[in-house]
């Protein structure tokens, strides 16, 4: 896969002059626009530059939120235009694509408060030309703002960016039809943190080892399926399983298939209640299941020695 071009910062740090060099460059190369681009030009044209930095006053409703990397507006909104107020609100941060108009990758709920205040316009920090990929990588990886993205927010604005580890999850989690995120509706990985961690050691072979598992029982229909607790100790199964890696997945799968989420958790906890640990007790309870050791019967007496 072709990695964007890294941000560095002489793609965001412009005189106004350079700025405007830069716009015409990009505007000669299409036809499409034009008015659009003009405008743009004009905006630009009255902007002031201070510290390697072009500010700009820009009407809202000629500002673009690109909603493939950016967080969905959340509740805070409500509040953040109830207590509004100008001196607080630091200039948003918008780039000029070479489409012709405005995106914000930083500020966009400023941008929502804002106009349900009736404003028309915000100062604006503008750089010229940067991809989508580079606006979600600088997005991903800012510092301060009225609210820091979440784990779930930066995975998106790493997939965007096309980060090594994040994507490799989103192309994992595609091929079984998951969805990254905190929901705990069916067919939802609600363990980024996790999977990330096993991917960075390296284990990418035992993460599909665990959903390729979970999709074959159709556990996908479920909610809180793909949660921690069940990753992790199917996870830890297939570390200690090595050479009977298949053997075990069809024992788990067999069970699996006639249980659901909250059962498996509720017989884990019965037979090992000494232990607060709900993916130890999972991990314990599927290790018995793999050993023919679980009370139903279902599995036979071939027996996998953990």
């Amino acid at each position: 896969m072709k990695k964007s071009k890294e941000v560095n910062s002489m793609d965001i740090c412009m005189t106004k002059d350079e700025a405007i060099e830069h716009m015409r460059k990009i505007n000669n190369k299409s036809n499409d626009n034009i008015n659009g681009r003009k405008n743009a030009m004009s905006i630009i044209i009255g902007g002031v530059s201070a510290g390697g930095k072009l500010f700009v006053s820009i009407p809202l409703e000629d500002i673009r939120v690109d909603t493939s990397y950016q967080r969905p507006i959340r509740d805070h909104i409500k509040l953040l235009t109830r207590e509004w107020n100008c001196k607080k609100c630091d200039p948003l941060k918008v780039n000029y694509r070479d489409d012709g108009f405005f995106y914000v990758w930083d500020g966009q709920h400023r941008r929502e408060a804002a106009i349900a205040k009736g404003i028309e316009y915000l100062l604006c920090d503008v750089t010229i030309g940067l991809t989508r990929e580079q606006e979600a990588e600088l997005f991903g990886c800012q510092g301060n703002g009225i609210k820091k993205p979440d784990p779930y927010d930066i995975f998106k604005a790493n997939v965007c960016a096309r980060e090594k580890v994040d994507t490799s999850i989103k192309e994992m989690c595609d091929k079984y039809d998951l969805d990254v995120s905190r929901s705990k509706r069916p067919g939802s990985l609600s363990c980024l943190t996790l999977a990330r961690d096993i991917f960075k050691r390296g284990d990418q072979e035992l993460f599909e080892w665990v959903l390729e598992l979970l999709h074959i029982a159709r556990w996908n229909e479920f909610a809180q399926s793909h949660c921690h607790r069940v990753i992790n100790s199917m996870y830890e199964i297939r570390r200690i399983a090595r050479d009977e890696s298949d053997y075990v997945q069809r024992k788990l799968i067999n069970y699996l298939q006639n249980t659901t989420p909250d059962k498996l958790l509720i017989n884990a906890t019965v037979k090992y209640p000494q232990f607060k640990d709900d993916s130890k007790k999972l991990k314990l309870f599927l290790l018995d299941v793999a050993n023919g050791d679980e009370p139903d019967g279902i599995l036979g007496r071939d027996r996998f020695i953990a």
